[in-house]
């Protein structure tokens, strides 16, 4: 039996299979990468929450499962040979892989000791393809995730339903909040009321979707009854998961995700109405007086703004450690001079980057309370900020 791929397409497939195996493990299967050729050249990859299949064509000929050991090895081995195509025979509990000149010899183990279960197909509840400009609006939303494991139902990006063909896509971590209106022409179906996909399937989105050809098609569901028992964890009866699929380079991508089993707060509770204070920023502005006043400091404390008369704000920042103060006088459009307001520097600064005009608006009743952050240029964005006591 002997398996034949082109090197770039074989290598390509076991590298995005990878990209869900987690550095460290305790199950050694679970840093392993599975082949199966047929028609194609398969390889998956899983953590047990989330299973990644990359398939791309294969040199006809006979078909083979194996489990493979040492992936990124493999891979490296394969990258500095220089090949054109890649052999590959399992016997035996090895593999030998050939390509130009190299010949290495891999270990393996029993295609059926692979935890398959998050490999089965869903009934979508709800479908839609993603642009380009669509998941750059997800992207902007998720920087408000929450990494801390106490609340672990915000460690994720939350979407809801808002109409036929509108998602609202929303993340916060208590301190901070942002969230997007997303029309979706082709979408269909509903989605479920605790959509929260978790912070890896996110950031793995992201990264597939970078080279997607043809836009990320989304569907979420519960995934069909498995016909045998599998040793991980029971899922909640029902349970709905995340299946995306991506056209990307030579290769078809299938991914998996299990959803966060929890409630997401509603949101809509806690966003504020339009406050007495207003005032504007150039972007570019607010951005250079940011940078200037951190210092080069590792961590950016607490922000001052403080309107003042003749159409300016001046910015400041203290940082005791290092020895320096700094503040900076910044053209700003408001009517309320006097009116002063502290922010947490690393959300300001996160918030910055998240908009994509030229202008960012702030809209606060008072400094104790939140207040609404705007992007004229994109009504659909809005973030909620809350103040620091100065």
């Amino acid at each position: 039996m002997n398996i034949q791929v082109k090197s770039a397409d074989f290598r390509r497939a076991i590298v995005l299979a990878g990209k869900v195996i987690e550095r460290r493990n305790s199950i050694p299967i679970l840093s392993m990468v599975r082949c199966h050729a047929n028609g194609s050249f398969q390889a998956t990859g899983t953590d047990l929450d989330m299973s990644l299949t990359a398939t791309v064509a294969r040199i006809p000929g006979p078909g083979g499962d194996f489990v493979m050991q040492s992936p990124k090895n493999v891979v490296s081995a394969l990258s500095a040979a220089g090949g054109d195509t890649v052999s590959a025979a399992p016997t035996g509990g090895k593999v030998a892989l050939a390509s130009g000149p190299l010949t290495i010899s891999v270990e393996t183990l029993p295609s059926d000791d692979f935890p398959s279960d998050m490999e089965r197909s869903i009934t979508p509840a709800f479908a839609a393809t993603l642009s380009r400009d669509h998941m750059d609006m997800l992207a902007r939303v998720a920087d408000a995730m929450s990494s801390e494991e106490t609340r672990y139902y915000l460690n994720g990006l939350h979407l809801r339903s808002m109409g036929e063909t509108t998602v609202r896509a929303e993340a916060t971590d208590g301190h901070r909040m942002y969230f997007a209106d997303i029309e979706l022409p082709d979408a269909t179906g509903s989605l479920p009321a605790n959509c929260i996909i978790p912070r890896k399937a996110v950031a793995l989105l992201f990264d597939l979707a970078k080279s997607a050809s043809d836009g990320v098609r989304l569907a979420v569901g519960p995934a069909l009854a498995s016909n045998h028992i599998e040793g991980t964890a029971p899922e909640a009866k029902g349970a709905h998961r995340l299946s995306v699929s991506i056209r990307e380079r030579a290769a078809e991508v299938t991914f998996q995700s299990k959803l966060i089993d929890g409630t997401f707060p509603d949101v809509s509770r806690i966003i504020p109405a339009s406050g007495k204070t207003q005032f504007l920023f150039q972007l570019p502005d607010l951005r250079r007086a940011i940078a200037a006043i951190s210092g080069h400091s590792s961590t950016l404390r607490a922000t001052r703004i403080a309107l003042a008369e003749g159409g300016t704000a001046k910015i400041s920042a203290a940082y005791i450690d290092i020895g320096l103060s700094a503040e900076v006088i910044v053209p700003c459009q408001h009517t309320s001079p006097g009116f002063e307001i502290g922010y947490n520097g690393r959300y300001l600064s996160s918030v910055i980057g998240s908009c994509r005009g030229s202008e960012i608006l702030f809209d606060v009743e008072n400094p104790s309370t939140p207040g609404l952050v705007r992007d004229p240029a994109d009504t659909a964005w809005t973030a909620v900020l809350m103040p620091l006591r100065l």
